[in-house]
């Protein structure tokens, strides 16, 4: 089994201007524009998002600097991991370095309110390598700050990858 600490993920932001590479994610992003009005949203309800986005859909909410927590995921995750993934800390989903990683990005899109799109390799904390093209986009609960980012994956482009 591959040790995630052993192994360093690759993170390569792409231009948000080639989101039409990925069919769904657009959609997703078109969607979320919509609802936006400028700013992040205050929600975000499953049924104004494209279908086929949500078994590939997580929603995370951040617990200040140093932990984010799944408060959904969508059926791929869930049926990757064997389980339900609700109330998941990062620190259990990815090995020590990882976690670290996605604690800034998420913290960057809280902190600009913009959208990243970003092609992602890594071990997972089950010892699984995984690739895939992930948007992360803001949302601001009850209108205040940023605490809450939707993460979506291409569909197309999630798979095992050769670590």
């Amino acid at each position: 089994m591959l040790k995630p600490e052993n192994i360093v993920s690759v993170n390569e932001p792409l231009d948000l201007a080639s989101i039409g590479d990925f069919p769904v994610l657009s959609g997703v992003l078109e969607a979320w524009r919509g609802l936006c009005g400028g700013r992040a949203p205050e929600v975000i309800d499953p049924l104004d998002l494209p279908v086929k986005s949500l078994p590939y859909l997580i929603l995370v909410d951040l617990d200040g600097t140093d932990n984010a927590v799944i408060r959904l995921a969508g059926t791929v995750a869930c049926d990757l991991y064997g389980g339900e993934l609700r109330g998941t800390s990062v620190h259990e989903f990815f090995g020590v370095r990882d976690a670290r990683q996605v604690l800034d990005d998420l913290q960057e899109v809280a902190a600009t309110e913009t959208p990243t799109l970003t092609r992602r390799s890594y071990v997972s904390i089950n010892g699984r390598p995984w690739s895939y093209v992930r948007l992360l986009l803001p949302v601001r609960p009850e209108g205040k700050a940023v605490t809450r980012i939707l993460k979506a994956l291409e569909p197309s482009r999630f798979q095992a990858s050769s670590q």
